[in-house]
This record gives C-alpha cells, structure tokens and sequence, in this order.
C-alpha cells in the first residue's frame, strides 16, 4: 500500500514523497550504524570476557597449587602425629627411666657420704632424663602449634580462593549474558535492517510503478482535453453542439452495471489505519485510508467519475481508478474481484469491486485520493467529506 516514511504526518507532493523515502533511507543508515555500535561493543565484552576467564584460569591453577599444598601438608600432618606419638613414648621412658633410679636411690642414700659418687651419678642420670622429657615437651608443643598455625593459613587462604573463584564465576556468567544479549540485540537490528531493506526497495517500486500509472493516466487526460478543445473550437466556429467532455465528470450517467444499491462508501467497514498514520517498520505514514472488512465485501465509488484503470497491479492487487471532475482521482485497493471496465462512466455508490486480503491475514480495502500526481487526505475531497459529515 502507498505510505511515506519519516516523522511528517503525510506528503502531499512528489517532492515531499521523495524526501519521505529519503527519511526512510536515513532510518535505514541509523540501524547500520547501531549495528556497528553494537558490533564494538561486542568486542570489548569478549574482550572482557576473555580477560575474565583468564582471571578464573589463574585461580583455578591457584587452587590446584593449594590443594597440592594441603596434601603435602596431611602428609607432614600424618609425619608430625608419628613424630609427636614417638616423641610421648620417649617422655613416657625417659619418665619411667628416672622413677626407677629413684627407686634405687633411696633419700637416705643420697644424702649419706658413705657412697656419694654413685648417689651424684644417680641425680645427675634423674636431672639429664628430666630435662630431656622438658624439652622432648616443649618440641612437642611447638610442633603441635606450627601445626595448627599452618592449618589456619591454608583454610584462610582456601577460603580467599574460593570468594575470588565465586566473584569470577559470577564475573563470567554476566558478561556471559551481556553477550548473548549484545548477540541477541545485532540479530534483531540486522533483521530490521533487512525488512527495511526489503520495505524500501517494495515501495519505491511500487511508488515508481503507481507514479508512472497515475503519470500517464493524467499525460491522456490532459491530451483528451486538449483534443476536446480543439473540437469544441472547430465546432463554435461550424456553430455545431459541443462536443461531450469525457475527461470532467459531472452527470450521474453510468455505463456500469447497475449496482448502486444501499451500501457503505466506499466500503461497509471499519477505519483501522486513518490518512498519515504510523505504519509499523521505519515510521512509515501511509498516504490512504485502511479499511478493514470480510473478504467479498462491495467496494463502491465514492463519487461519479470515469474508469481510467482496472487491473492488477503489484502490491496494490485488482486496483481501480477512477478519474473525476476537478482532476481529482480516487484509488481502491486490493480488490478480490472486479466488477468494472476501463472507459466505464459510473456514479456514486456504484460497485466497483469486492475486498479482498490487504496486509497479513487482514482483509477489507485501500483507499487513496489524488489531485493531479499528488496524495492529498481524502477528507480534503469534497465528495468523501460529505460522506463522513
């Protein structure tokens, strides 16, 4: 269907048409260039991203350092108990050694001089064990301590890696996700641009095909009329009756069919998009009025006129045009069927067509007025003004 693009509500002329599509182009050129927007911030996510991982990788090989470490550190856990096993069962015989000799060595004999050689070795043997039991001790609780300072660090330094792997992995699935997203949003702004792509090349190829229509429709009106002319001349100078004007439309005479029966004009229906309105993709405004109704519905003319196009035409389907007085002319879009011919004179009311599939899976009929090569908003026309008053 006929529709400008931008943010003007219509063009009412080709060169405001022109510019439409040229705002439509810029459209186009501003989803590209989001594109490429997006397309570097993508690469600074990945690059993110990349370092992110690389983070993780470290801490994972961190943490494989730390698990060797604590292995080795069960294995000297394992040693020490041993060692702290063997170290109580010297006490234990370095105890029970100096509770014997003093067992033998009885206080009295001790302290006699009868025999005080072997009383000083006795105390000397008891005071040497004692104090190799102190220190086997003090060994004992140093390692035991070392033990569990060491035990400490390496739960401390567990527990450090663990919060860092858990901000990491977290770290990872956001940019992760920003990634998709980024992803997700090029895919979207490359689909638009296709279907811009696609919108624009259909309307100026409908524009250009329309254009030329309405172009050479009005080029034979204006020729017809200068043929009149010169008829009329030849006829005020033969004083003969005036030739019949078959260009300006006046009579309700019709040569149609005579189907001008009760019905709505120029359809029974209801608007569903108005003159100028937004049409979705590229803020398109379209150039008619969309009427929404069941397929086989009796489009009529709006106004008496003459049939200067009946046939199919690509992206407008059966497409009627009818020429009337004051070089105005009206469009129906999108018929089903045609009940008209090309050169048919018909008057308000009569059956033009039935409606058929506009746009998807809606069905009803398009309907454009034209001055000369211009849209203008149908309710600019008289004779669909008075229809709607």
């Amino acid at each position: 269907m006929a529709c400008t693009l931008g943010q003007n509500a219509h063009a009412d002329s080709p060169s405001e048409l022109k510019q439409a599509i040229d705002q439509q182009k810029s459209a186009l050129s501003k989803t590209r260039e989001a594109q490429d927007e997006i397309k570097s911030q993508l690469k600074a996510t990945q690059a993110k991203l990349d370092q992110t991982e690389k983070a993780q990788k470290d801490i994972e090989d961190h943490i494989e350092a730390i698990e060797a470490q604590r292995s080795d550190l069960e294995d000297r856990t394992a040693q020490l108990a041993t060692d702290i096993k063997h170290i109580k069962s010297q006490i234990n015989d370095s105890l029970s050694v100096a509770y014997l000799l003093g067992n033998q060595a009885p206080i009295s004999t001790l302290l006699s001089h009868d025999d005080a050689l072997s009383s000083e070795r006795y105390l000397y043997y008891i005071k040497t064990l004692v104090a190799q039991s102190i220190g086997q001790l003090n060994a004992l609780k140093q390692t035991e301590q070392a033990q569990a300072e060491n035990k400490k660090a390496l739960e401390n330094t567990q527990a450090e890696l663990n919060q860092a792997e858990t901000q990491l992995a977290a770290a990872l699935a956001a940019h992760q996700a920003q990634l998709a997203e980024q992803n997700k949003l090029l895919l979207k702004l490359s689909q638009r641009a296709d279907t811009q792509s696609q919108r624009l090349a259909e309307l100026l190829a409908q524009k250009k095909e329309l254009d030329a229509r309405i172009a050479a429709l009005n080029a034979q009106a204006a020729k017809d009329r200068a043929e009149q002319n010169r008829r009329r001349k030849q006829a005020h100078q033969r004083k003969l009756p005036p030739p019949a004007d078959d260009t300006d439309i006046r009579s309700g005479q019709s040569s149609a069919p005579d189907e001008v029966a009760h019905g709505g004009i120029p359809i029974t229906g209801r608007i569903v998009r108005t003159y100028g309105a937004p049409i979705a993709e590229g803020d398109m405004r379209s150039q008619g009025i969309l009427f929404s109704a069941p397929s086989g519905t009796s489009v009529r003319a709006v106004a008496a006129g003459t049939v200067v196009f009946a046939d199919s035409m690509k992206g407008w389907g059966n497409l009627v045009i009818l020429r009337h007085a004051n070089g105005y002319l009206s469009l129906y879009a999108h018929n089903s069927e045609l009940k008209v011919r090309t050169g048919m004179r018909v008057k308000q009311g009569t059956v033009l067509g039935l409606s058929g599939q506009v746009e998807g899976r809606e069905t009803g009929m398009y309907f454009e007025v034209r001055k000369g090569n211009d849209t203008i908003n149908p309710l600019r026309w008289a004779p669909y003004r008075s229809l709607k008053h």
